[in-house]
């Protein structure tokens, strides 16, 4: 394991360890709840930085922050197969509008935004402070380790992740401003088609198709490195594009 991958396992499983606390800011329930009684509330406003963290990181967030990184990783021993991630999208599209659609109505129907707390529904700091809460807690991680040995590379995120759209909406914006953005950037000349990136890419993507651009561009890409530290030819870099 290189040292930048060290480095991303310890970040994300510290960010897993974490999940019992943040849980909730990340809960489409508790934004939906908020919103019927027209407050916005800790996950919103986590959503909302999301989106501008990505306009300049693209989709580091889900390789390195997300606390499903580090069980997302432990599922790629289990089953490392490819995904067609272009068909899942669509899953993951249909949940992300009905979600958002509801959240939308019920701040209409409560008259509109009142009020904004971070903590709202999360009083005590730690997200999973009561015992019923742990069911929900160790719900959520069956369902996304479940759905990834099952359908294999990251499927809970291609299909299930209500975060993703927010984050794919704010690489779009920056590259369509033209703003300079964190990327995977490429030497296509020294690239020999051995086809290592492919294999070690969490996210199913062509790496060596994209390599022909010069940077992977696709918004799937979640930056974690992995192409970079597979590649023998040295290709691929972290760079500004």
């Amino acid at each position: 394991m290189s040292k930048t991958q060290k480095i991303r396992t310890t970040i994300t499983f510290i960010f897993f360890l974490l999940f019992p606390i943040t849980l909730n800011f990340f809960s489409p329930y508790i934004s939906i709840n908020g919103a019927m009684n027209g407050i916005i509330s800790g996950s919103i406003l986590l959503f909302m930085f999301m989106f501008i963290f990505s306009i300049f990181f693209g989709r580091a967030w889900c390789g390195w922050i997300c606390p499903m990184a580090a069980l997302s990783d432990v599922s790629l021993k289990i089953n490392n197969k490819n995904v067609n991630a272009k068909k899942l999208k669509i899953i993951r599209y249909s949940i992300f509008f009905i979600w958002l659609s509801i959240i939308i109505i019920m701040f209409i129907l409560s008259g509109g935004i009142k009020a904004v707390k971070p903590l709202y529904m999360t009083e005590n700091i730690i997200s999973v402070d009561a015992p019923a809460k742990y069911i929900i807690y160790y719900f959520v991680l069956f369902t996304f380790f479940f759905l990834t040995i099952i359908i294999g590379k990251r499927g809970a995120c291609h299909t299930i992740c209500w975060m993703s759209p927010f984050l794919v909406a704010g690489f779009h914006v920056g590259k369509f401003l033209r703003i300079p953005q964190l990327r995977i950037k490429a030497n296509a000349d020294n690239c020999i088609q051995c086809g290592l990136c492919n294999k070690k890419c969490p996210m199913s993507i062509d790496v060596t198709k994209e390599v022909k651009n010069n940077s992977i561009n696709t918004s799937d890409c979640i930056l974690c490195g992995e192409c970079i530290d597979a590649c023998k030819k040295d290709v691929l870099h972290f760079g500004i594009k």
